[in-house]
């Protein structure tokens, strides 16, 4: 899967069920490959300012989120 698709992806489903640790985006995607990879693009999705890092304190985990 192309980096392009992964991010699309990405912001698809964190659209529709908001915030997700790391965990539970990698179940929703089915991702099987190299965690690297998930892991750089994420950071670059945050470095732009796509999404949102922030501590979920119930989950006591980071969840992920789409910036409003």
């Amino acid at each position: 899967m192309s980096e392009e698709v992964l991010r699309a992806r990405i912001l698809d489903i964190l659209s529709k069920r908001g915030n997700l640790s790391f965990e539970e985006l990698l179940a929703e995607l089915g991702w099987s490959g190299d965690l690297r990879v998930l892991r750089r693009v994420l950071a670059g999705m945050v470095r732009e300012g796509v999404i949102v890092k922030e501590p979920d304190y119930s989950k006591r985990k980071m969840v992920y989120r789409l910036k409003i």
